[in-house]
């Protein structure tokens, strides 16, 4: 007869082996942990970035837009801030750009239509001053300065925010 050989692991080699097993899901999940948060983290920056640039843009085009500033219905040099202009289009008269008390979002009105949301949900508005840099005699000129944030400052990580001016021209 034939010796049966024992074909198989011993306790040792199968420790060896669910060690190295574990050290590589381990290393993989970690690495696409970190991944996971780096995107989180572009995703946040990129959203406050683009919320704030087109909120800037929309505002930049409707000051431009304007045939002067309403100065009786604006607020100036306090957050938040109010902008009134009055719009050629009396349908758009006035054009009002502020804030949601509620939640923190830019919004501009134009005339007795609904507000409309420059910002979305995700991001709010937490500084908002208007300045008017108008001279006597001078085109009129409004500073905008906004500061437009992701989340808040318990949230770590995932917390940004976006601070930003721009000076603009009544063109009529």
């Amino acid at each position: 007869m034939r010796n049966k050989i024992a074909h198989g692991f011993t306790l040792v080699e199968l420790i060896i082996y669910i060690g190295i097993f574990s050290l590589i899901v381990v290393g993989l999940m970690s690495f696409a942990l970190s991944m996971t948060i780096a995107r989180t983290k572009t995703y946040v920056g990129q959203e406050v970035t683009a919320n704030a640039r087109v909120a800037l843009d929309i505002i930049t085009q409707k000051i431009h837009a304007a045939q002067g500033v309403n100065v009786v219905g604006s607020t100036f040099k306090t957050d938040p801030g109010v902008l009134s202009l009055e719009m050629a289009d009396v349908s758009k008269n006035p054009t009002i750009i502020n804030l949601n008390a509620n939640d923190g979002r830019l919004q501009i009105k134009e005339g007795a239509a609904s507000e409309v949301f420059l910002t979305s949900r995700e991001v709010q508005v937490k500084n908002l001053i208007f300045r008017n840099l108008t001279q006597n005699g001078e085109r009129e000129n409004i500073w905008i300065t906004l500061t437009v944030q992701y989340g808040d400052s318990n949230t770590g990580d995932y917390s940004y925010s976006w601070t930003g001016s721009t000076t603009v021209s009544v063109r009529q």
